[in-house]
């Protein structure tokens, strides 16, 4: 558990418990909100509850910043596997209240999950940021995380349930061009 002192009080990053995800739903629907897709969020604190706490495995492990007695952020992680180095945790959401931002919450939610990581072996951290989020790229950067599209041509890629569906069933697209280049 990784914690800081900041001029509010104590920051605690723990790990999420049930009662914490009707404040985890909420701030999923803020970072929706933030990143222009306020209607993307599909799912109920009920799915959270299922997916997180109830199935076996978990879908998912979650960390909460807590400042005083609020949560403040989360980080929403799962594990992953690389077949080029073995263990991976993918970052599916790292949020932080707006109020609480540029106070160290991200970074210490980071670092926890960092540590965690080197617990239990694992050798890679993967997630995505907007390109607009220009204090979080930076925060990243001075981390030391690499752009994929930059360092190895890697593009984020997506199938959503329809086209899961579909592809299940043998539909493929026309052939398109990629979403976007890799930059020069």
């Amino acid at each position: 558990m990784s914690s800081e002192v900041s001029a509010a009080g104590q920051l605690v990053v723990r790990d999420g418990r049930r009662e914490d995800l009707p404040a985890v739903h909420r701030m999923i629907y803020e970072l929706a909100a933030y990143e222009g897709i306020p209607e993307g969020p599909q799912l109920s604190v009920e799915d959270l509850a299922a997916d997180g706490f109830d199935s076996r495995p978990p879908w998912f492990f979650l960390l909460v910043a807590e400042l005083g007695h609020e949560v403040v952020g989360y980080a929403l992680c799962n594990r992953a596997y690389s077949s080029w180095t073995r263990r991976a945790l993918y970052i599916e959401d790292l949020y932080v209240a707006e109020a609480r931002r540029r106070a160290g919450v991200g970074r210490t939610l980071l670092r926890e999950v960092c540590t965690r990581a080197l617990a239990a072996g694992v050798t890679r951290i993967d997630w995505h940021v907007l390109e607009s989020n220009q204090a979080a790229r930076t925060l990243y950067a001075r981390m030391g995380a690499r752009d994929l599209c930059r360092s190895e041509g890697r593009l984020a890629l997506r199938l959503d349930a329809a086209r899961i569906l579909a592809v299940a069933e043998g539909s493929l697209l026309p052939h398109q061009e990629p979403p976007c280049e890799a930059p020069s």
